[in-house]
């Protein structure tokens, strides 16, 4: 094995290790006693809907089950038109004071989802400590808001984001399971969902986050999402220039089945991957260099193996016995942070997917590589040209 193949083997062995070791480190954190506050103001929950999807009935039933005393949901469609309008129209009917429904027109200068959040965000009050953005292609637990303002309200960051967990959807009629794509892009979202945080270089993940009183105010939300095509990326940008911490609560994970074909996942993976580089271009590079090392040091490793070299099938092993221990350090996670029904998902997933351990790597790294020109985002039935800071230039409507 040559220096350069020797090095990649390593770099990628290295990796491997920190990936578990931040497993079984994030597993330890979850035992540690937290700080509650003292109160439980009231709260704002924004949430941009588009389309009635099959998650929406769902969404809305763990919403309404949230265990926080006292919150108010503003959702926001793009049209009366928008097939989930009715549903949510009937959501506010059923509670009265609690929830209430925004029109917010097409969007022209933002992305459609940080138009909806805007018009959304017209019913915060002065006497609100916080606002929640929360995404409705999910199943939030009736823990979720009380995990996310905890850290607001006791000081350990004006921001707290948690991190969506990706489970295979369940297959309800032949052919609406997931495939191979989905469960490994669900191996992918578990290893981030799994990782320890730092608060002063975490991003925030607009599926769930908080966002304390004081930050609301520093950073006028208006202003900053003007012309944003990613709310969460913008968010975590201005908080970091501001010195504001982004706390990422372990408890915070939020479950979500996942049914794409490869193309899907890859467009899915690009777009993220695009959007990381055009606001936080460090980050990017960081997360393409863990994209990258396990396809050049696992090909160069086999390449070994496969010449003869006991190096090469010792390094094989040894990734080997790593995702395993992952496996089973992160299916040890899934069941302190979902609820059991969706653990046990996960931790099936987790175990039976073992052999799908080449794809998910291999699938970052295209999704890494398609990403690094280009500024152009294509989602929702929407194509957005943006500059090189992320903001939009043009929208065009697509079929």
């Amino acid at each position: 094995m040559g220096m350069l193949a020797a090095g990649l083997v390593a770099s990628w062995l290295v990796l491997a290790l920190a990936a578990t070791l931040g497993s079984a480190l994030t597993l330890r954190l979850l035992r540690r006693p937290q700080p509650w506050p003292e109160a439980t103001p009231e709260v704002l929950v924004l949430v941009p809907v588009r389309g009635a999807g099959p998650l929406l009935p769902d969404f809305l039933a763990g919403l309404a089950a949230q265990d926080w005393p006292s919150w108010r949901v503003a959702f926001a469609v793009e049209s009366a038109a928008d097939p989930a309008h009715a549903v949510l129209a009937r959501f506010v009917a059923a509670h009265p004071g609690r929830a209430s429904l925004a029109i917010a027109g097409p969007a022209t200068r933002r992305g459609q989802k940080v138009q909806n959040l805007l018009a959304a965000l017209a019913a915060l009050r002065p006497g609100d400590a916080a606002v929640v953005t929360l995404d409705a292609d999910m199943l939030p637990p009736p823990g979720l808001l009380r995990a996310l303002l905890r850290p607001v309200l006791t000081g350990q960051g004006a921001i707290a984001s948690g991190y969506r967990w990706s489970l295979p959807a369940q297959a309800s009629a032949p052919g609406t399971g997931a495939g191979w794509a989905s469960r490994a892009l669900c191996l992918i979202e578990a290893g981030i969902a799994t990782l320890p945080r730092r608060a002063a270089a975490n991003i925030c993940w607009g599926g769930a986050t908080a966002i304390g009183r004081e930050a609301l105010d520093r950073l006028d939300l208006p202003r900053l999402w003007d012309r944003a095509m990613s709310d969460d990326l913008v968010l975590t940008r201005a908080a970091q220039a501001a010195g504001l911490l982004i706390y990422s609560p372990l408890t915070a994970r939020v479950p979500g089945p996942v049914a794409l074909d490869a193309r899907g996942v890859l467009e899915f993976g690009r777009r993220q991957y695009r959007l990381l580089r055009l606001h936080l271009p460090r980050a990017w590079l960081l997360a393409g260099l863990a994209a990258l090392l396990p396809v050049l040091g696992g090909g160069a490793a086999l390449a070994a193996a496969l010449h003869g070299a006991p190096a090469g099938l010792a390094a094989l092993g040894g990734a080997a016995l790593l995702a395993g221990l992952r496996a089973r350090l992160r299916g040890a996670i899934a069941d302190r942070v979902l609820p059991p029904t969706e653990a046990a998902l996960a931790r099936r997933a987790l175990a039976r997917d073992a052999w799908l351990q080449p794809a998910p790597a291999l699938l970052a790294a295209a999704c890494f590589l398609a990403s690094g020109l280009g500024r152009e985002i294509t989602w929702a039935g929407r194509r957005y040209r943006l500059n090189n800071q992320g903001q939009v230039l043009a929208v065009t409507l697509r079929p």
